[in-house]
């Protein structure tokens, strides 16, 4: 299977776009699609959300969104894999990605389990990223490809960050869509002017001449908003600010 390897420009602009999309889904039914234009995107044979601990929308059992077969999702269902999933148990007490080739498959319920998943067309690779929430949330979202060794360690190092931001927006989207928690950001006053004189193209050096302020001032409230934001770059800051009206679009 062809593994896409994208300039590092396209890499950008890829991962911002989708981005962009997770960032503004609003109903439940959209997380699906916007997994399937992930998997289109990066070349992916599947992706997966899991989420636990989400109040009344986990009670009865985990939330998931996945771009499986209708064959490999009956077949963990009657067979009750969720209970013996060594991707879920392991994941779910790590902090850091696993790639699914580190399983030792000299275990014969581990070998049998990954084998019926490549027979139901899951992917011969895959990577699982936990998620940890503010409240006690947390998620594991996976990806898989079907590509030769060699391919698959050069794309999990040009991609491994797009997925574990992307991994965190998904996770949010789904807490919003599900009204489990309301999307609140909040700007002081001067991170409000800083942002809004980057977007008017303003360098750092001129925000802080405009504000009084010094350059160190300017990347500092930068930051900030970035992390206020749960952005990967001013650009992305800028966008996410003007869709949630907390600044104005530049003229």
């Amino acid at each position: 299977m062809y593994i896409k390897r994208l300039n590092t420009n396209l890499e950008e602009d890829a991962l911002l776009t989708m981005i962009d999309r997770v960032d503004t889904i609003r109903k439940n039914n959209e997380i699906n699609s916007a997994l399937n234009e992930m998997k289109e995107k990066y070349s992916l044979k599947n992706a997966a959300y899991i989420g636990y601990n989400m109040g009344t929308l986990t009670q009865a059992e985990p939330y998931a969104s996945v771009t499986y077969s209708e064959e490999w999702i009956n077949q963990y269902r009657e067979k009750s894999y969720l209970e013996i999933d060594p991707v879920l148990q392991a994941v779910q007490k790590s902090i850091l990605p696993i790639d699914w080739q580190s399983f030792d498959i000299s275990n014969q319920k581990v070998r049998r389990f990954f084998n019926e998943a490549k027979d139901a067309g899951v992917g011969r690779n895959g990577i699982s990223i936990p998620v940890r929430g503010r409240t006690g949330d947390s998620a594991i979202f996976s990806i898989t490809a079907n590509a030769k060794d060699n391919d698959w360690f050069q794309f999990k190092r040009q991609f491994m960050r797009d997925f574990q931001v992307l991994a965190v927006h998904f996770h949010q989207s789904v807490l919003i869509s599900n009204n489990v928690i309301q999307p609140k950001f909040k700007l002081s006053h001067r991170e409000n002017e800083v942002l809004y004189w980057t977007a008017c193209g303003k360098t750092g050096e001129e925000s802080a001449l405009i504000l009084g302020i010094s350059k160190r001032g300017v990347r500092f409230h930068i930051y900030n908003i970035m992390h206020k934001l749960n952005c990967t770059n001013v650009t992305h800051a800028v966008a996410k600010a003007i869709y949630y009206n907390l600044i104005k679009p530049p003229r």
